[in-house]
């Protein structure tokens, strides 16, 4: 019988944070060095705010000394030299947790480039490097899946998104109640909450951390179902989903419309922010809803301080700040 872990809720304590900087010119073009600035500030927030170390990834020497270049002088920062695809660390690095014995383990998705759409090198074999570098205990699951595709509240309760896993492009054939047992063999297990699709122009296929984001056992935040938005009738029947299963449900206001540098539309939420120690970091668009996303946020997390910064050029490439954390939970 495999081993099976418990995921910690974000908001539990961590031993540190885990990040990787963008270096593929072939996925950034000409916003490399904006998604690079944009980690450097991340990671500034995380260690400077957040009260939490920050491991970033860096694919060499000459990358890691950029790295330090852009962060500049802030504390509690490690280089680790890896090879890696690229920042997308949710996805490509293992969710990690408790083993039943208090270790700390390690769950391994397989990983085929969301559905096949990017496939870039290392991104299959930086979460195995990671498990061995951890000596963590690593657990293993036939699933093709992306760690974005899952949120959890710490105490059994997963939400998903039938879009994304039950998706040809990675799980052929299989129907939510085999998910459902394989998932439930690896991670401890109570309830797994279907929501059915995702965000427009989201080319992962409809990932939870864009839709809904536990804050606390049995309590969601998620995107406001109004106005007529390109997303709001998904925004409106998400809530009420919510609602159904007797979960306590907050709203954050919709970014609206944000478009990026080059004109195209962008899949902007404000649930994909990260909670840090001390600290909650939301992505900002520049639109007048972000102060009513902080001050949202701020009740939520009483005790941490809400830091909005800029996320554009990083969604450009596909997603914000939760999607390029991975929290490595503190020991037990």
């Amino acid at each position: 019988m495999p081993d099976t872990m418990r995921i910690p809720g974000e908001w539990e304590s961590h031993e540190c944070c885990w990040l990787a900087f963008p270096h593929s010119i072939e996925e950034w073009g000409n916003q490399l060095a904006r998604a690079q600035d944009t980690i450097a500030a991340l990671t500034r927030t995380i260690t400077e705010i957040g009260g939490e170390p920050v491991r970033l990834l860096v694919r060499g020497r000459e990358l890691a000394q950029l790295a330090r270049d852009r962060i500049g002088a802030s504390r509690n920062v490690e280089y680790v030299l890896a090879e890696y695809g690229d920042c997308w660390v949710r996805d490509t690095l293992p969710l990690l947790g408790h083993t039943r014995d208090g270790g700390l383990g390690a769950l391994e998705f397989r990983f085929n480039g969301w559905g096949g759409k990017f496939r870039i090198p290392f991104d299959d074999t930086i979460g195995s490097w990671l498990s061995r570098h951890l000596d963590a205990v690593r657990i293993t699951s036939d699933l093709v899946l992306e760690g974005g595709a899952l949120e959890f509240d710490g105490s059994g309760a997963f939400l998903t998104t039938a879009s994304c896993v039950l998706n040809d492009n990675r799980n052929p054939g299989l129907d939510r109640a085999s998910f459902d047992r394989a998932l439930g063999e690896r991670v401890s297990l109570k309830r797994l909450l279907w929501l059915e699709r995702g965000l427009s122009h989201d080319h992962t296929d409809g990932h939870v951390d864009m839709l809904a984001r536990f804050v606390a056992t049995k309590e969601v935040v998620c995107t406001r179902g109004e106005g007529s938005g390109p997303d709001a009738a998904v925004a409106k029947s998400i809530e009420e989903a919510l609602h159904a299963w007797g979960l306590r449900v907050h709203t954050l206001p919709s970014p609206g419309v944000v478009r990026g540098r080059d004109g195209a539309f962008l899949p902007a939420t404000y649930c994909n922010f990260y909670v840090a120690n001390e600290a909650v970091i939301v992505p900002f668009f520049g639109v007048a809803a972000d102060d009513e996303a902080r001050e949202v946020l701020v009740t939520l997390f009483s005790g941490r301080q809400v830091v909005g910064l800029p996320a554009g050029d990083l969604l450009s490439g596909g997603g914000a700040f939760h999607c390029v954390t991975q929290p490595q939970p503190a020991a037990r």
